[in-house]
């Protein structure tokens, strides 16, 4: 379970309203702990007060709150090097875990959107995980080729995200390394990183950036470029 888990946004926000709406993730696994409000979780189930909630990561993710009793919650949302094993989602009373009342009590007291709290976001995430390793199912890869390459590109910069680079650092053929990859995840490692790339896209401009630094970011030769790729995954 160690670094294991990498957070990408955290903050504490209230009545967020379209906000939620603007969240189109491929990779990145979402935490959601509701202080106050009515909110619902695919317009079916309510978040629980005193609960907190892990999404596994899906496109297709949707909250909505309710415009008469706006929510304020606390949010993090990060990158796994292993898949959650997790259907829809897992929610934990926490109340039952020593500690964890309290911690989400001072984050939620300290953590805003301003950039200034990420690293202070960091320190909440990793006491979090740390606390609910327990609650938390990893699936494990059958290749640990496939492992091995994702915990490579979570944590290497952009323009080192090649298959036929990764494949050179792990000593495999590519051939045999893209067979093991789509086996395990169903996706090419080329997909995987597109994605990867696109979620971090989308929490770069989440955070404040501009579609220039958003480019600049992710080793794209100009604005229009980038703009066209992330276009092309979110249509895909």
């Amino acid at each position: 379970m160690e670094n294991n888990f990498t957070l990408q946004i955290c903050g504490h926000v209230y009545n967020p309203g379209a906000h939620w709406k603007k969240y189109h993730f491929y990779l990145t696994n979402r935490i959601h702990y509701i202080f106050s409000g009515t909110v619902y979780y695919k317009g079916i189930k309510k978040l629980k007060k005193n609960h907190l909630y892990i999404f596994p990561a899906n496109p297709d993710f949707n909250v909505e709150q309710s415009d008469k009793d706006p929510v304020d919650h606390i949010y993090f949302d990060f990158i796994s090097h292993q898949t959650l094993k997790i259907k829809d989602y897992i929610e934990i009373d926490v109340r039952e875990i020593d500690g964890l009342p309290e911690l989400l009590e001072s984050a939620g007291k300290n953590l805003t959107l301003d950039k200034v709290t990420h690293s202070l976001g960091s320190n909440y995430f990793n006491i979090l995980m740390e606390l609910i390793k327990n609650r938390i199912p990893l699936f494990k890869f059958k290749s640990h080729f496939t492992q091995d390459a994702i915990q490579y590109i979570h944590q290497h910069n952009f323009d080192e995200l090649s298959v036929k680079n990764i494949a050179e650092k792990l000593n495999v053929n590519v051939d045999h390394f893209i067979r093991c990859f789509k086996n395990d995840t169903g996706l090419t490692p080329h997909k995987y990183i597109n994605l990867y790339k696109a979620d971090m896209a989308t929490t770069f401009l989440n955070n404040g950036k501009s579609v220039k630094e958003t480019a600049s970011l992710l080793g794209f030769a100009s604005s229009s470029s980038f703009s066209t790729f992330y276009k092309t995954v979110h249509i895909s």
